[in-house]
């Protein structure tokens, strides 16, 4: 959020400093322009006119663009795993449910695998199938 606040007063500077004052008449036009750029929205009511305008507002189209793809990476990564993961999550609260409607809590799960697991120390997928229904 620092970085894209950063990012559009700078550019907001830059765009009033270049600009006519007839086209941005003020420094909140430009952190306007500005902000309708990143987000992009583009409503159209404010257009830069000189080419270092036109130059600059590319540059932040093309650097806000770049800004917003880093985080929808994470987050649509975060949602594959999750997604990816998903039949391990309902396990384990189909799991968690039948345990608590047994009327076992979760200091009692050593005991309960040590009761099916033959002292072994371990549950196979087989034992842990038998635990479960029963």
């Amino acid at each position: 959020l620092f970085c894209a606040l950063l990012e559009a007063l700078t550019f907001a500077s830059l765009i009033y400093w270049v600009e006519p004052r007839t086209n941005i008449s003020s420094l909140q036009q430009a952190l306007w322009l500005t902000i309708v750029t990143m987000t992009t929205v583009g409503y159209g009511d404010v257009s830069p006119e000189t080419t270092w305008g036109y130059f600059l507002v590319s540059a932040l189209i093309i650097s806000s663009a770049l800004y917003m793809a880093i985080p929808l990476g994470i987050v649509g990564n975060a949602f594959s795993k999750v997604w990816e993961d998903k039949d391990r999550l309902l396990l384990m609260q189909r799991t968690r449910g039948r345990i608590l409607q047994g009327g076992y809590s979760a200091q009692d799960i050593p005991e309960l695998f040590q009761l099916f697991s033959k002292n072994e120390g371990h549950l196979t997928l087989n034992m842990f199938r038998k635990m479960i229904q029963q």
